[in-house]
């Protein structure tokens, strides 16, 4: 007999078994709707596993969490796959940046009205006209071989992934890891495009109408930390700090980062 078949004996039971699984359906949408989903963006040389750490503790305490592919080929281009995800979430949203990620968030933040708070962790926060380049490279010159090019050919011209440099992996990408979780992070590094680099941020910057949080690796050897202060003061961030942390500080320290998605999420909860 089939389930139809069943039900079609007890009307009564039946109607009664509908309104429960209403009910229900319902109660679990509502619980939902109490917790912003939260969405984390990588940056480069890096992939959605360096938030490993961070996801198992927010499904942990029941958050909607989605680690977002950044595809690394330019800022517009990758701010726009990022918005269009956006367009996908019901909902408010916590939009957490990692690196050049936070560029990302930056730009893809400014024209969606679910993003409710931003977070930013050893992060970029440019302002209209910045690049990574103009915010690095006359304060904090990187040594002239840390990166290793690749060129490619695009549609609109020609353009290089730049990986780091095993020798650097360590010693300033992941400078706080035990040598051995440095070495795997070296050896599956996603580069990123050129481009990357020198691109500029937009006039309309998310940080400037949004709540921001901002988690600080005081030992980051690749966004120093005098930068990444002058980013959360300029935004007028919450700063959380991670003593001893490095450039990627939420690989061993999620909770730090953690943390401040809680309290950007409790502030923007209804």
């Amino acid at each position: 007999m089939t389930i139809a078949g069943f039900f079609s004996q007890f009307p009564g039971f039946a109607c009664a078994f509908s309104l429960s699984v209403f009910a229900m359906a319902s109660a679990g949408a509502a619980a939902q709707t109490t917790k912003p989903t939260i969405l984390l963006v990588h940056g480069a040389w890096a992939d959605s596993s360096s938030w490993n750490g961070v996801v198992d503790l927010l499904l942990n305490e029941g958050y909607d969490v989605r680690a977002l592919p950044n595809t690394l080929r330019g800022l517009e281009a990758d701010a726009a796959v990022i918005s269009t995800y956006l367009n996908s979430v019901p909902g408010p949203v916590v939009l957490v940046g990692h690196s050049y990620g936070g560029s990302v968030i930056t730009v893809a933040s400014a024209n969606a009205p679910n993003v409710k708070a931003l977070v930013f962790v050893d992060a970029f926060a440019p302002d209209a006209g910045e690049s990574v380049q103009s915010e690095l490279a006359s304060a904090h010159p990187p040594p002239p071989d840390f990166t290793i090019a690749v060129p490619f050919a695009t549609p609109a011209g020609n353009d290089a992934d730049l990986y780091v440099n095993s020798k650097y992996f360590g010693l300033v990408f992941a400078s706080a890891e035990s040598p051995e979780v440095a070495a795997r992070l070296a050896v599956t590094q996603r580069p990123f495009a050129a481009r990357c680099l020198t691109d500029k941020a937009p006039s309309a910057i998310g940080w400037k109408t949004i709540p921001s949080w901002f988690v600080i690796g005081d030992a980051d050897k690749v966004i120093p930390p005098d930068i990444l202060l002058k980013f959360a003061a300029r935004a007028k961030s919450k700063v959380y700090h991670v003593p001893g942390g490095d450039h990627p500080s939420m690989i061993a320290h999620p909770e730090v980062t953690v943390a401040a998605i809680r309290d950007a999420a409790s502030a923007v909860s209804p």
